[in-house]
């Protein structure tokens, strides 16, 4: 009986913690939209009235209006991986595609997305988990890693299987998990603990990391 209230205590903490991390992922999210998304709108209509004023300053400031129109579109892909609602109703293949394509038109790293026949296993909330599991996959990837290209594989008609993997430096993951350094990797751990998923990360210097998540038998 202790070591079940223990285990119950614990779930219930992990579900504490990940509902606190949304609630300000979605505040994050509006923040973005409303806030930053306003500045923007502003800045264009500034630029618009100057460019207005004579044919030189349309010359001038014609390049800015691309990096706006960079800018407003990064704000708004960013807004929508951070919003919870908006993930949920996505599904998990469609919010996975959408974050691919906003890191990719970042140009920091290059990710390949293959979506095989799948039929979703989860609730919503439980392909949320998934989905910020990824999310930190990708985060550890791009500051750590020196990887410039990620594959990702989705897949499972009777199950589920979801692949990531980086050509980057690799790592010695005993190491990693036992120093100070692991917080991505143990919120990895946790959340696929939590979605009812088995995670096999291989990994050693030198040669890249490979993520692969399964269902837990029944």
């Amino acid at each position: 009986k202790m070591t079940q209230m223990a285990l119950s205590y614990e779930q219930e903490m992990r579900r504490a913690e990940t509902e606190m991390s949304e609630h300000m992922m979605e505040r994050f999210a509006l923040e973005l939209h409303d806030n930053i998304g306003h500045i923007l709108t502003c800045m264009r209509i500034t630029i618009e009235n100057k460019k207005m004023d004579s044919e030189e300053n349309a010359a001038l400031y014609e390049p800015i209006d691309g990096y706006l129109d960079e800018a407003s579109e990064q704000i708004k892909l960013l807004s929508r991986s951070f919003n919870t609602e908006y993930i949920k109703s996505s599904g998990l293949t469609e919010a996975i595609g959408l974050e691919v394509n906003r890191i990719n038109a970042l140009r920091r790293i290059s990710i390949d997305i293959t979506e095989n026949s799948f039929q979703s296993p989860f609730t919503k909330d439980t392909e949320l988990l998934v989905f910020r599991i990824f999310q930190e996959i990708v985060n550890n990837a791009i500051k750590h890693s020196g990887a410039k290209k990620m594959f990702v594989e989705v897949s499972g008609e009777n199950g589920f299987r979801m692949i990531v993997k980086d050509n980057g430096r690799g790592f010695d993951r005993d190491l990693v998990f036992n120093s100070k350094k692991a917080s991505g990797l143990r919120n990895i751990m946790k959340r696929a603990e939590m979605a009812g998923l088995n995670c096999d990360i291989d990994t050693t210097p030198g040669s890249g990391c490979s993520y692969l998540f399964t269902l837990k038998a029944a």
